[in-house]
């Protein structure tokens, strides 16, 4: 079985925040546009970590 390294676990937990922003949108009187430009914000920061924090070896 092949183990997964942090940069695979990093890559899937990138459209975690944007599907609770949808979900927030869809439940709360938030809009939709709101809430996932508010979950993009915390996307944002995982990519830019992936890119120049953690970058796999």
């Amino acid at each position: 079985m092949t183990e997964l390294s942090p940069a695979d676990w990093l890559l899937a937990l990138i459209p975690a925040p944007l599907v609770i922003g949808a979900a927030v949108g869809v439940v709360s009187s938030l809009s939709l546009a709101t809430a996932i430009g508010a979950g993009s914000v915390p996307a944002t920061g995982l990519v830019g970590y992936a890119l120049f924090g953690s970058a796999p070896q």
